[in-house]
């Protein structure tokens, strides 16, 4: 069973943690695949339609997410620093659909860290800004609440995952 996300407010720094009762190694791959991230990524009302990844330090991952009314919001981060299974960080911008950057929304680096416990996995998310302002206007973008539910959809694609896992093992038994 999963954790609700605790989220930490500071000027100019989101904190949000979770616990997930997968194995790390599953929740490393679903931030580190294209196909996983359309899935969970963004929140329910703004869902992934469009997403590449080079994962490596160096990499682009470019995405977009689409509202309801059809509103995109665009994004393209580089990857800094990529540790298996521990560690992911990367510095994110808005951008438009080709990946250039836009000053739309303020910009973050972010470090996700991933710790094996007795009940799972404990991810957090870190996501700095240059400024407290900026912090505050991502808060006021909605960064807080849609981050906290697009970890909603992640616990459900881990509990798919590990169900699958699952059953291919009885299968070759």
């Amino acid at each position: 069973m999963n954790s609700p996300t605790a989220v930490v407010r500071k000027p100019g720094l989101l904190t949000f943690t979770r616990t997930f009762s997968a194995e790390r190694e599953l929740v490393f791959l679903a931030l580190s695949d294209a196909e996983h991230l359309r899935r969970w990524w963004g929140p329910p009302n703004f869902p992934v339609v469009e997403c590449s990844i080079d994962f490596r330090p160096g990499g682009v991952w470019h995405y977009c997410l689409r509202g309801r009314d059809g509103t995109e919001i665009w994004a393209r981060s580089v990857y800094r620093e990529i540790v298996p299974p521990e560690r992911v960080s990367y510095f994110e911008r808005p951008s438009d659909a080709q990946g250039n950057i836009t000053n739309v929304r303020p910009g973050s680096f972010v470090t996700i860290t991933l710790e094996s416990r007795a009940t799972g996995t404990e991810l957090t998310a870190v996501m700095r800004y240059q400024s407290p302002l900026d912090g505050a206007r991502a808060v006021g973008y909605g960064v807080e609440h849609g981050f906290s539910a697009a970890l909603d959809l992640l616990d459900t694609l881990l509990n798919e995952l590990d169900d699958a896992r699952r059953g291919a093992a009885q299968v070759n038994r």
